[in-house]
């Protein structure tokens, strides 16, 4: 089967009227850049452009859920993994989990401190960092909202079989051990490079 029809037939059509689109579906989008370079897959396109669309709808919804709550979806996020880990944690660790620069974060601390959702204390091992703690007001905002949350979240994911959930978890993960692997070859060879232009 041709490229074009795998692509077809993966996609549904979108709801909006096809003359306020030029291209509404994203099979037309990557036909037309498979199209502009003929040595392109098209496939690699496709997941990046599939994966900002499903991105951007979810990060839409989460974010007027929490706004109904006071956060932003990073705020609730910081909550929630500070409940996770059960105990004080850097703020060096608390970007990794959330996949942020640390200078993302502060702010973000900072309106939680006014809040009262979440405190910062020394580090007793290492004076020069700060810990993050949910406080008492934290655990107890936690309670009240994130069963609800996580129902929700249920109902948005409920056309996925928990099957299907756990082979994306796998495909994804997979792809950014790929996207990593790519970006250490890449900085490799340009060590390498200045290497050599130094010798």
């Amino acid at each position: 089967m041709k490229k074009s029809n795998l692509m077809a037939e993966a996609e549904q059509p979108q709801a909006a009227p096809l003359e306020t689109v030029p291209l509404p579906h994203l099979s037309d989008q990557v036909s037309v850049a498979a199209a502009l370079d003929k040595a392109l897959d098209g496939t690699a396109l496709w997941v990046l452009l599939a994966m900002y669309r499903a991105f951007a709808v979810l990060d839409r919804d989460q974010a007027e859920e929490v706004a109904g709550i006071g956060l932003t979806p990073l705020q609730f996020n910081i909550l929630t993994v500070l409940q996770r880990t059960g105990q004080p944690t850097t703020m060096g660790a608390l970007s990794g989990m959330l996949v942020v620069r640390p200078t993302n974060l502060s702010g973000n601390i900072n309106s939680l401190i006014k809040s009262g959702l979440v405190k910062r204390e020394l580090n007793a091992a290492d004076q020069r960092c700060l810990l993050a703690v949910l406080t008492p007001k934290g655990k107890e905002f936690l309670a009240e909202h994130l069963p609800g949350h996580w129902r929700r979240l249920e109902r948005l994911m409920q056309g996925l079989s928990p099957e299907k959930r756990i082979q994306l978890v796998h495909l994804l993960r997979e792809l950014a051990v790929s996207i990593g692997d790519e970006l250490e070859r890449e900085r490799a060879a340009d060590e390498s490079e200045k290497r050599s232009r130094a010798g």
